[in-house]
Parts: structure tokens; sequence; C-alpha cells
């Protein structure tokens, strides 16, 4: 069954780790006497913490859009924008209202999972449905709180750790924690959730988060942490628990006769799961397209995907906000298959009123950048289509992210590349179509470290969020990175290596300061939040 996260009033109608989880259909509200209670009621109030991941402020949009726009891979592409405000354009500042819509989408989360997380510690095991169904809920809750967490780290760094329920303003008041402390949380509650969330071979979905998509949370939780800022000593954990999650048997890439990379992405567009390969491991769901009372759509596809501004019946308008860089196509070779993936390949063009799809001309082609197309609006089944509503799947966690984390922690355990790491490397490289590497292409820890962050941007592009790619090999190379989109410089073809700088896709490179390695703290949080400081130079 295609299975979607829904609200607060989502019923489960069968044993939990067998059941159709998260049904469509709504309930009568759940009175507050009766909350968890029941294995019904249990399973509605976890259904309430995943659905707060789908908000606009979160995966709906922001987390991928418009936080993440604006950097050497994804920039905003409507040249008459050059003046609007907007983080793209980093000439935003702390009103801004994405930024204050994602910390309140992503606290809202949070909250959410520690309300619930109290609640069930106080039910008893009957009322949860035994004790392994008691452990699943909480485990799943944690796993979506240090998701939460992580994403606040991955935009702002230091923020309030908050880990129990906020009812009123007496609670508000909290001063930000050092990263450190937070990222102690984060894998605590990953470890926990390792330990309570279900084999993935009992869940019907990648929508709920499986043991193996906690391990592989936790593998870069402790990454992120070895970086920027903190350089703490935590290669070889991030490295056993991306190797645990490998080993395990449980997770395959999609087979490139099968459909491979794209087909991935066609399964997210088109509500269908592959539970043969488990490639996708986790991911944030979306339903529907807003004209039912079940609606809970996201806009992938649509602000990110392939331009269509014509209304239309069979193809679905999409704005296409955003475009993939030259520098993002650069790095792939020819006949890598994610490179006329992730951008796009063909167009729409509209005569006479009729709308249809066309290859984009070799001209087009040249200028070797176009719209982001990893997600592509026409594979949406839902009739009829809706301006501003997808159900496109947002992927937290892939497989292929698993294995390139093995390849660049047993760089950094061994200090160098190694057999293992190759292996690894070339699974996701074969998959794709691309040469296999050797060590004579990286013979040492610096080059295959380059290499490996490169296949990391062909392979996992608008999915990991970018900013903390970027930022986590240090604020230089955060800098540097931005830095490409404006470099007039010639490249060897006799290209410009960035971008006209009237042009609105080298913006961010003109107007970027060193404060804006981390987003600021929003002014709404910080006036009602007095014990909360600004971020640096903000």
């Amino acid at each position: 069954m295609k299975l979607k996260t829904y609200f607060l009033g989502a019923a489960c109608s069968c044993m939990l780790w067998s059941c159709s989880f998260l049904e469509t259909e709504p309930f009568d509200y759940i009175d507050g006497d009766d909350l968890y209670h029941t294995p019904e009621t249990c399973m509605a109030g976890l259904a309430g913490v995943y659905d707060a991941l789908t908000a606009t402020g979160a995966y709906g949009q922001n987390l991928w859009g418009d936080l993440d726009a604006g950097t050497d891979i994804l920039v905003y592409n409507r040249n008459y924008g050059t003046g609007y405000i907007q983080i793209s354009n980093y000439n935003y500042n702390n009103s801004d209202k994405a930024l204050l819509d994602s910390w309140t989408a992503l606290y809202n989360g949070i909250n959410r999972a520690n309300d619930f997380i109290e609640r069930i510690g106080r039910s008893d095991d009957a009322q949860c449905g035994g004790p392994r169904a008691k452990a699943m809920y909480l485990g799943e809750a944690k796993a979506l709180r240090a998701l939460c967490y992580m994403n606040l780290v991955a935009f702002w760094g230091e923020v309030p750790l908050r880990l129990e329920p906020t009812y009123n303003l007496d609670t508000q008041l909290k001063a930000k924690a050092p990263q450190a402390e937070i990222y102690a949380q984060i894998i605590a509650d990953l470890k926990d959730a390792a330990e309570g969330c279900l084999d993935v071979r009992e869940l019907p979905s990648p929508g709920r988060m499986s043991q193996t998509a906690a391990e592989a949370l936790l593998a870069r939780a402790y990454m992120w942490q070895a970086g920027y800022p903190l350089y703490a000593d935590t290669w070889g954990e991030a490295l056993n628990w991306a190797r645990k999650v490998a080993d395990s048997g449980r997770h395959n890439l999609l087979p490139r006769e099968n459909g491979g990379y794209r087909q991935v992405f066609i399964n997210m567009c088109s509500n269908l799961y592959d539970l043969s390969t488990y490639e996708s491991m986790f991911e944030i769901e979306f339903y529907g397209n807003g004209q039912t009372q079940t609606n809970e759509a996201g806009r992938l596809g649509l602000y990110i995907g392939v331009t269509q501004q014509t209304p239309s019946d069979n193809h679905p308008y999409a704005y296409g906000l955003y475009d993939a860089t030259k520098y993002l196509f650069r790095l792939y070779e020819d006949g890598d298959d994610r490179q006329w993936w992730n951008i796009a390949d063909y167009k729409y063009v509209t005569t006479n009123g009729v709308v249809s799809e066309q290859p984009r001309t070799t001209a087009e082609r040249n200028q070797e950048d176009g719209n982001a197309a990893k997600w592509r609006a026409k594979y949406i089944p839902e009739r009829p289509l809706s301006r501003n509503n997808s159900s496109i799947n947002f992927p937290v966690m892939r497989f292929s992210d698993v294995l390139l984390m093995v390849a660049e922690c047993s760089n950094h355990v061994y200090g160098r590349p190694t057999t293992e790491a190759f292996a690894a490397l070339n699974r996701v490289r074969r998959r794709a179509g691309a040469s296999e590497v050797n060590p004579s292409d990286a013979p040492d820890f610096e080059s295959f470290n380059r290499l490996v962050i490169e296949e990391r941007t062909r392979e996992l592009c608008f999915e990991v969020p970018r900013r903390m790619e970027l930022r986590r090999h240090g604020a230089d190379f955060f800098t540097s990175q931005i830095e490409v989109l404006a470099d007039q410089s010639l490249n060897a073809q006799n290209k410009k290596t960035g971008y006209d700088l009237e042009s609105i896709k080298a913006l961010p490179a003109l107007n970027m300061q060193p404060k804006h390695i981390y987003f600021p703290i929003p002014q709404a949080e910080l006036n009602v939040n007095t014990a909360c400081t600004q971020n640096v130079n903000w």
C-alpha cells in the first residue's frame, strides 16, 4: 500500500508492526483524557510528530528550497529578482519570514516529540500494545526529535535545547546550548531509536523510521560533529555506524538495469516504494493535491522542478524557481546518469495555449545549467493537478549516502584511502554509469577526500543540507565554494567558471559576508526568549 504521513487523528487498525501506517481517512477527535491509552491512540499521537515535518517551514518547502538555495549547486533563477530580499540573495536579516517559519516548524516538531515522549513514558506497556510497541513509539519519536535538532544545528549552529514540553511562557526562556551539548542529545536520542525502532522489513514503507535509518542518521551526526566548528574526534564512531548499516544486508542500491538512480526519484514522485532494495531508507511523506480533507501536500517538484507556467490538465504547473549550477553540471563526466536527471534535459513549450514537453536545444544544453530536476512533477499521479500542492516525497536518508559515509570516514580514520573506501565509492559510481576510480586517481588522503566530497555532491545534491555539507569542511571551504558563482576566470574549455556579475546567479557570492556562515536567530524568538542571544555578527 502507498503510505502517506497524515495528521494527529490518523488511525491504525491492526498490530503496529504489520499495519498500514497512517491511513488517510481521519477519525473523531481524541479527548485529552483518552490520549495514549490504546495502541490506536498511541499511533495517532506518533502520526502527529511525523506530521510536523511536512510543514512548509520544514520539508514541505523551506529546508530544501528557501533555506538551502544560494549555494554552489542551487541558485534562484529569476533575474528580475536581484533586488528581492531573500535568503538566496544573501541580503536578508533576522526578520525574514522563511527563517521564522522554519525555526517555528522545527521547534513545533520538537515540542510534539517532547510531549509524546513524556506521555508515552507515563503509559504502561499494555496501553501501548506491549513493551516492544512502547519501545518503538519512544524510539521513533526520539529519532524525529534528533532530526529536528540536526536541521537546527545545520542552519543555525547553537540553539536552545528543549527536552520538555513547552505548554506556556514559563518554560520558554532558554539560552542557546553549545553545539557539543546538542550533538550529545542527538546521539543519545538516535542510539535509543536504534534500539527501539523496528527492522525495516517489518515496516510497509520508508515513511517510518527504521532501526537502520536511525543508525544511518547516527553516522551522519558523528560525521557532522567531526567537522567544523567542533572538529570532534568522532570519525571512528561515524565509520562504525555506517559500516553497521552497510553490512546489515537490509539495504542495497536499485540496480541500473532496473532504472537505477533515476527510478529512485521517479518512485518518490509516483507514490511508489521499492521494498526489494530499500535504497530509500527514510522519506518525509506527502499526500494529496490540496483539494480533499486528507491533504498533506508539499511543494517538491513545483518550487524546485521543471518550469511550466501555463494552466494545463495534463502538465503540472511548476514554478521551477531554482537552477542547478554550472559548477554542479561540470562535476559529472559524460555518460553519468545523474547529470541530465538532476539538471533538466527537457522543457515545456506552450503553443496556442497547448503545452508540450520538448528536449532542450543543443544551445540550451550548452549553457551547462538549468532547472534542478531531481523531482519531476510530471510523475505526480493525483488528479486534478494543483498549482501549489505536490505529493512527492522527500528522502532524508538513502543507502548511497551510507556508502559514501563509509568511504569518507574510512579515509579519515586511516589517514589514507583504503580498499574499503574505494569499494564503497565505486558501488555508487557504477550504479550511475560513471567510471570507476582506483588508487592512481586518488593516491593520498587529500585527493581522495576531495573526490568523495565531489561524489557526495553528484549523488546527494539537493537532498542533504548543502550549507552543512560545505560548512563542515571549514568556513574557508564554505566561502570558496560560494565564490565560484562569481568567478570570472575561464576554465579549460575557455568557458567562464562562474556567472556574469549582473546575473542573479552570481549574487550569493557578491553579497556573502562572514556572518552568513550561520543564519541569524529569528527576531520573533529573541522577543519572547530573552535568555537567547543572537548569532555572531548578526
